[in-house]
């Protein structure tokens, strides 16, 4: 069985919630299996080089998912990407490796960073921006600029935010 890969997960993070990303998806699943603590991994010098300048370019984003990418596979786990083309690399990685914490392991120490700082500076161009211009349009709202600016106008008239992500 394979699962929507964590950058699915935390472009749904990103879209539940007005305050930004909140945290790693893997990690939630990990800690909700019995009241453990999940493991904390240092990240590479890869992910420190890239995120010293406090900008993560475009192709830090790709290395960083490729060295993600890298340790799935040294672990046995391919990840498979569906479009290597779009703002977010959309993705999905076997649910063995997500239950077995392979792909935390792999995540903390080759991408996490790289990625939520990627997602965090490109979030005014997911895809899902068209959704939440749907909706606001259909509720007749002012469509602001930024999808932050959505999102808040969204929450503030307490729109449920799943129903306009899913277009239901």
């Amino acid at each position: 069985m394979r699962i929507s890969g964590r950058i699915i997960l935390v472009c749904a993070t990103l879209g539940f919630s007005a305050v930004g990303l909140s945290g790693c998806a893997s990690v939630s699943a990990v800690a909700a299996q019995g009241n453990e603590t999940p493991a904390t991994f240092e990240q590479t010098a890869s992910q420190v080089d890239a995120l010293a300048d406090g900008v993560v370019n475009r192709a830090e984003y790709e290395a960083g998912f490729a060295h993600y990418r890298a340790c799935m596979a040294k672990s046995g786990y391919p990840v498979t990407v569906l479009d290597a083309d779009s703002t977010i690399i959309d993705m999905r990685i076997p649910a063995e490796a997500v239950d077995n914490g392979i792909d935390n392991r792999c995540y903390q120490t080759e991408f996490m960073n790289v990625n939520e700082a990627w997602q965090i500076a490109n979030q005014d161009q997911l895809a899902d921006n068209v959704l939440l211009d749907d909706c606001l349009t259909d509720l007749r709202m002012a469509v602001p600029e930024t999808r932050q600016d959505k999102v808040d106008a969204l929450v503030n008239a307490k729109v449920d935010l799943g129903s306009c992500l899913t277009g239901k």
